[in-house]
């Protein structure tokens, strides 16, 4: 799956060419479907909802007859763990379908896969070899509707992080608005006033990274 057309691809590199022409920065655009295929959560719900049948029908039994039951008209334990057996299953696949399976993933998790996986990007993408240690990666995980800069130390100690907040800030109200392509395109441009004030260099730098946009799909 593509979030932006060949056209949209191609200007945002062109962007990224120009916004590097005047400075020692280099700028590394990275978006990713989801960051994680959160296969196992799914599986634990299946499983939680599973052994807990046992407990949920002794209790109906204890209310349903005031405490005092015949054992004769109790489940046998092995019925009892045929149905386990055939919900888990059931479950385990149901839970599956992408969009169920991830509306059962907790928000915190979503969140720290998704910013785990932006920065093993940094460094998969080489950002933290540039010669003057000011590499910037704008980092998207469009499931997680996450969005993150990501700076290395050349940059960090000259540039204060809030700065990096606002711009992210901004890209997310346009991933809320469907239109991804633009927030890359906001995103580099401030990218490009910050690198340009702070780290400015000559024309005819030679690139150090990859001006395309990556696509990750997971």
């Amino acid at each position: 799956m593509s979030f932006l057309t060949q056209e949209q691809k191609d200007t945002l590199r062109e962007q990224i060419h120009q916004a590097e022409s005047k400075t020692t920065g280099e700028i590394v655009t990275v978006i990713a479907n989801q960051s994680d295929s959160y296969r196992y959560i799914p599986l634990l719900w299946a499983a939680l909802i599973s052994l807990s049948i046992p407990g949920f029908y002794y209790l109906y039994q204890f209310l349903t007859t005031g405490g005092w039951s015949d054992p004769g008209e109790a489940m046998a334990p092995a019925r009892l763990y045929q149905i386990q057996v055939l919900v888990f299953l059931g479950l385990g696949t149901l839970f599956q379908i992408p969009a169920l399976r991830f509306f059962l993933i907790p928000k915190s998790v979503k969140l720290h896969r998704a910013r785990r996986h932006a920065h093993e990007q940094f460094f998969v993408q080489n950002l933290h070899l540039t010669d003057n240690n000011t590499g910037v990666l704008i980092f998207v995980s469009v499931a997680e509707h996450y969005v993150e800069i990501i700076v290395d130390k050349g940059i960090a100690n000259v540039v204060d992080n809030s700065v990096w907040e606002e711009t992210v800030a901004e890209f997310i109200q346009h991933m809320r608005n469907d239109d991804i392509a633009t927030g890359f395109a906001s995103t580099v441009e401030h990218c490009k006033d910050v690198l340009w004030e702070h780290f400015p260099a000559t024309h005819g730098r030679p690139d150090e990274l990859t001006n395309n946009l990556i696509e990750i799909q997971n």
